[in-house]
């Protein structure tokens, strides 16, 4: 970096050059081909100041800019009086970050021109810079960890789509009657999200919250979504007092109605909605959690269309722990693809202590009921769930055992084994049996406990002239099973099945010794 009497001239460079802009956004037409080259050497007057990554903070005085508390370009007139231009704005600091761009320049400047009071009505200057997702100047924040964080949040928001950054905001002194309340609404918004002192914060939000109640319609819905966000960050972030986060709780409780949550569905489900706004309304949405979730499994029950039905229990296991009592009660509904719904949001927030809720539902009249709880139960997994899947793989219900017994495999349960080698044991050549058995050694080998290895070598082994075909079937699952436990001891045995007269069983051995040889180099 220059020495302070170098960067003091570059800086004093730089402003000058926001001068030459201001004087060529004056003269010429909006879109003028000398307004772009303007804004691009207002930038060259910036980069070496920010090159290499560094940002450009300056406070700002009626006589005049300081940086590091040392005055700039105090000689200079023409600074003073944009100093004074700026302060008559309520601008008392300003940061450039490293990524300036020309047209983040021109835009500044376009609302640097605005009438002061027109700045104030519409929340001061860096209200207006976060709604045209401004992010390279700031303005009244001095701490670089803030303005990085308040950027990234912003960043989150979708922007607006009635907003021109290239344009005034109003044609007039007044604001337009039917948007006055909207109006009002931003301007507090943009209070609450420079506000450092928690009693006035909590004030300015019990103004706020009519004001989120009269804007919620699809007009108004970027603002209402920024408030939102703004109160759940709030509430949340650890650089924030308790009182303030008391304060934005409270607020939020206030605000989860059953009008806001339908608001927030249909925005949600809205046609065009981004990929990000709409990760932006899951964050609030999943946030306001145990306040709406009875209201959010009323629109899950009535949905139709699966790809809502799939955001809206996304939504609900996002909310996690503290809804599902709420999530229990609908366990008991007449309708079979509610029980499932919730059964199935059950398993994703993978909570042990449900197990008891869920294994009832293992007899429940409808199939795939008694499915979505054994997928729920692999997904929650531990020794009790595992006690369960095995009591149901010795069911008589065919279907349910057999899902049983592949969910004992994926879940790697090692508990497993002893009823699995119990299941290969019986005398049971009837295909459906072949069907279990195959399960049994499919799990066994996603299990790779070496204990099951001695059995899985008889059955390789074994041939037979009667149910031939049925035995091979077994022959080919086992030399599946220890390709994938992949110990050194059965390589003879697979080396020996590779010329099996069964092809497809020589063909399983030398894929088997493939992956003992891969696992074993």
């Amino acid at each position: 970096m220059q020495n302070t009497s170098e960067l003091h001239n570059l800086i004093a460079t730089a402003l000058i050059g926001v001068i030459k802009l201001i004087k060529a956004i004056r003269y010429y037409p909006p879109k003028h081909p000398a307004l772009q080259a303007a804004a691009a050497d207002s930038l060259r007057g910036f980069e070496p100041i920010l090159a290499g990554g560094n940002y450009l903070s300056l406070t700002v005085r009626k006589e005049g800019f300081l940086f590091d508390d040392c005055p700039v370009g105090k000689s200079s007139q023409v600074l003073v009086q944009l100093a004074n231009f700026c302060f008559a704005r309520r601008i008392q600091h300003l940061t450039f970050l490293s990524d300036l761009k020309s047209r983040d320049l021109h835009h500044f400047v376009h609302y640097l021109l605005l009438d002061p009071q027109m700045i104030q009505r519409q929340g001061g200057m860096q209200a207006i810079l976060e709604r045209a997702h401004l992010t390279t100047i700031w303005t009244n924040i001095r701490d670089l960890d803030e303005i990085l964080h308040r950027r990234e949040e912003i960043e989150e928001l979708p922007a607006d789509p009635d907003f021109d950054p290239a344009a005034v905001l109003f044609e007039g002194n007044e604001a337009v009657p039917g948007d006055a309340v909207s109006t009002d609404m931003a301007v507090l918004v943009a209070r609450l999200e420079q506000e450092r002192d928690d009693a006035r914060f909590h004030r300015y939000l019990q103004d706020l919250i009519p004001l989120i109640r009269l804007n919620l319609n699809d007009d108004h819905r970027i603002l209402v979504l920024r408030a939102l966000l703004l109160l759940c960050r709030c509430a949340t972030g650890k650089q924030y007092s308790p009182e303030r986060k008391q304060s934005a709780s409270q607020g939020l409780s206030q605000l989860a109605t059953d009008e806001m949550t339908r608001f927030l569905v249909a925005y949600l489900f809205a046609a065009g909605v981004d990929q990000k706004t709409r990760e932006t309304l899951t964050k609030i949405i999943a946030f306001l959690g145990s306040k709406i979730a009875r209201r959010l499994m009323g629109m899950l029950a009535d949905e139709r269309m699966s790809g809502r039905r799939k955001l809206l229990g996304e939504i609900l296991v996002r909310c996690g722990l503290p809804i599902m009592p709420i999530i229990c009660e609908y366990l008991d509904d007449e309708r079979w693809y509610v029980v499932r719904n919730s059964v199935a949001i059950l398993g994703d927030i993978r909570s042990q202590e449900v197990l008891p809720q869920l294994t009832p539902l293992l007899k429940h009249d409808e199939i795939r009921v008694r499915r979505e709880t054994i997928r729920a139960l692999t997904k929650i997994g531990g020794q009790s769930a595992t006690k369960i899947l095995l009591q149901v793989a010795m069911h008589d219900d065919h279907e349910m055992r057999r899902q049983a017994i592949l969910s004992l495999g994926a879940m790697r349960a090692s508990g497993a084994v002893p009823t699995l080698l119990t299941l290969l044991k019986k005398s049971d050549w009837t295909q459906r049996g072949i069907d279990v058995k195959k399960d049994a050694i499919r799990a066994l080998g996603e299990i790779r406990d070496p204990g099951s290895i001695p059995m899985l070598l008889r059955i390789i082994g074994r041939n037979r002239w009667l149910r031939r075909k049925l035995n091979n079937e077994l022959r080919v699952a086992a030399a599946a099973a220890l390709g994938d436990i992949s110990e050194e001891s059965t390589r003879k045995v697979l080396e020996k099945a590779t010329h099996d007269r069964a092809a497809e069983v020589a063909r399983a051995a030398t894929q088997a010794l493939k992956q003992l040889n891969k696992a074993n180099p």
